[in-house]
């Protein structure tokens, strides 16, 4: 593991690439919840939606690269889309076509490399099998049609396309086949005549595109994964669909997801979307605006008590044990990044740099979010590092963090990422 990446990356305010999931701290109840879930999707064929609620900073999408991890581990064929312009959710069979161009599993990317991969093993088992080429193809056809069963129930188009790009891959034909793995990641842009010679008709539509995305589920389990895990980032930017027209059909979808997923239509699936307090509080863009979803998922209780098996589930600022539990970890990955002894310069001060930040936050009413802690954390082990000589004593750190804290607070870290947030 680079650690210094990692560092470089929280220090800029964004989600490391890897390691996350050792670097998630003061979040052990939330960790054991999704472990579970993932399981229960697996060997349960459930499907279930939850909802991540955090302020800008809170690590919601910290989170999410922590479940996506937990879900390779596991088997499971991941998207992750980010709701932007570009992908608004009103726009169903554009959120469809994101979702399978962002498919990764653990050996790879992309729709294409996981239905080769599984159709290459299909190959290999009729290879041991027969020695005749014409009786290998007819087992392979017989195991593709049989896997594809469940999935012809939910989009009998979605099937058909695939037992044809083996058809025409045999045939080498690469162009058409090339042209039906596009089809099914949502392409509207492929000839009538080329569709026709693999059978399908139509593109992915706003009709359909939720069947789609069932059969897409159905299709990667039936092929030897866990499931599919589906990460839905910046939800709250539905609010930012101009008329309120635009944000019930947003929310319809939402609702549809999640009833398809009770009444069993999904299988082996997990959506998880994140999004800030103002998407499941404001009443004038929020999803408090569409009854009929916010009646699914609203709290009936009234209580502070942690009830992770809730659709929504809240990330809370960190705690004063938390905020040393992460400073420590990040004391060793900078000794190991940069090959110096962090611990004796820092640890003197670290109660009274965590105390800083505490009484910051309570200030504002609020707990201290990881970005702000871990930003600031991670300035004060790259400055001393690099200015020994210059820190005789720890009480000389300690007087240039509350410089920096200062600092900060005048510029106002958490209002300019407001727009870009990346935790």
């Amino acid at each position: 593991m680079d650690y210094e990446d990692i560092l470089i990356a929280l220090k800029s305010g964004n989600v490391p690439k890897n390691g996350t999931r050792d670097l998630c701290m003061g979040r052990e109840k939330e960790v054991e919840e999704f472990e579970r879930l993932l399981d229960k999707v697996d060997n349960d064929e459930r499907a279930i939606v939850k909802f991540v609620n955090g302020e800008f900073g809170a690590g919601k999408s910290f989170f999410l690269k922590v479940v996506e991890e937990m879900a390779f581990e596991k088997n499971f064929v991941v998207s992750w889309i980010t709701l932007s312009n570009d992908i608004p959710f009103n726009k169903i069979d554009v959120v469809y076509k994101n979702i399978a161009k962002n498919l990764k599993c653990k050996t790879g990317t992309s729709l294409d490399h996981i239905i080769d991969r599984w159709i290459t093993g299909l190959k290999m088992m009729a290879f041991e099998e027969s020695s005749n080429p014409q009786k290998q193809n007819e087992i392979v056809r017989e195991n593709l049609y049989a896997d594809l069963a469940e999935t012809r129930l939910h989009a009998n188009s979605f099937a058909i396309a695939i037992e044809n790009y083996n058809r025409l891959m045999n045939e080498e034909d690469y162009q058409t086949a090339a042209y039906v793995k596009a089809w099914l990641r949502g392409d509207s842009n492929i000839p009538f005549t080329e569709k026709r010679k693999f059978g399908v008709k139509g593109d992915v539509t706003k009709e359909n595109a939720i069947n789609f995305l069932e059969a897409l589920s159905i299709f990667v389990k039936s092929i030897g994964y866990a499931g599919l895990l589906v990460l839905i980032d910046e939800a709250e930017f539905i609010m930012n669909l101009h008329t309120k027209k635009l944000r019930d059909i947003a929310y319809n979808y939402i609702r549809d997801i999640y009833d398809n997923c009770n009444l069993g239509k999904f299988q082996n699936t997990l959506f998880l979307f994140a999004g800030t307090p103002e998407l499941f509080e404001n009443d004038k863009k929020g999803i408090p605006t569409y009854e009929a979803l916010d009646d699914r998922l609203k709290n009936v209780l009234n209580t502070d008590l942690a009830d992770m098996r809730k659709p929504i589930f809240d990330l809370k600022g960190f705690s004063e044990a938390d905020l040393k539990e992460i400073a420590g970890k990040l004391t060793i990955m900078h000794e190991e990044a940069y090959k110096w002894n962090a611990s004796d310069k820092i640890n003197p001060i670290l109660d009274d740099v965590v105390a800083i930040h505490v009484e910051n936050a309570g200030l504002t009413g609020g707990k201290v979010t990881p970005r702000t802690f871990i930003r600031s954390f991670i300035s004060i082990l790259d400055t001393v590092q690099q200015n020994q000589s210059f820190f005789k004593k720890s009480s000389d750190i300690l007087e240039i963090f509350r410089e920096q804290e200062n600092s900060a607070k005048d510029l106002n870290f958490d209002e300019i990422d407001e727009f870009d947030d990346d935790w």
